[in-house]
């Protein structure tokens, strides 16, 4: 056996956080993922500011010797990030939530993951062999809005917003990588629906609420908007 797999782990920071339960908002989803069910190689972790907000922030950490449940620089990096966005309540995957590697980007869409074959045809949170495709979408735990840009706008947004370099250099970029925290949060069991938002509407918004146009509003935003579209549609289901 690997020594990697016979690491002994105690409870952690994390895990007596998210014992506490819900205590509010911010949340922070944190997830494990690795070649198996026993060796977690990465933790992903998002912060969601409120109820129906999209994931604002993402970071994720790997490591290849250690397990990343027990390694205390990874700890307390996690920790300090979810301090830095004062974190009040932390929600996490219950063990290995499948392959670290990317459908689409590591390995070819449809398939399953050459790296980690002790994924192939498991479902992702029980590891009890299935007979579908591993990369399938797990049972959806939570959900969330995601703004999402038309790109003839792109330019209006990084002019009005403060956090402008954060978001890429071109529509590309920041589309590339809104879709893959989208595939991130999804595969945490949290559905990401992307929410179309017109940017001068989010900027009279901002404007109203006296706030600069940066992610903490963007999410908000974007929560508001996915809750007025599903009040609508459960009005016309009932009507």
């Amino acid at each position: 056996m690997s020594r990697r797999h016979r690491t002994r782990r105690s409870k952690t920071i994390l895990q007596r956080k998210a014992q506490k339960g819900f205590r509010g908002y911010p949340i922070a989803t944190v997830a494990y993922y690795g070649p198996d069910n026993q060796f977690a190689s990465k933790v992903a972790v998002g912060i969601i500011l409120r109820e129906d907000g999209d994931v604002a922030f993402l970071e994720r950490w790997f490591s290849e010797d250690t397990d990343v449940r027990t390694d205390p620089a990874i700890s307390r990096e996690i920790v300090e990030f979810i301090r830095q966005h004062q974190v009040k309540s932390v929600v996490m995957t219950d063990g290995i939530i499948g392959c670290p590697h990317e459908e689409g980007i590591d390995y070819p869409m449809g398939e399953s993951c050459p790296q980690c074959p002790y994924w192939a045809n498991r479902d992702r949170w029980t590891g009890e062999l299935t007979g579908e495709k591993a990369g399938d979408v797990p049972e959806v735990r939570m959900v969330a809005g995601y703004a999402w840009y038309r790109a003839e706008q792109w330019e209006r947004l990084r002019e009005v917003a403060v956090d402008r370099d954060g978001l890429g250099e071109t529509y590309e970029e920041w589309a590339a990588n809104a879709e893959r925290a989208i595939r991130e949060m999804r595969r945490a069991g949290i559905y990401a629906e992307k929410v179309e938002v017109d940017v001068e509407e989010l900027l009279a918004w901002c404007r109203a609420q006296n706030r600069d146009v940066d992610g903490g509003a963007r999410a908000q935003y974007a929560g508001e908007v996915l809750h007025q579209r599903h009040e609508g549609h459960g009005r016309e289901s009932g009507g």
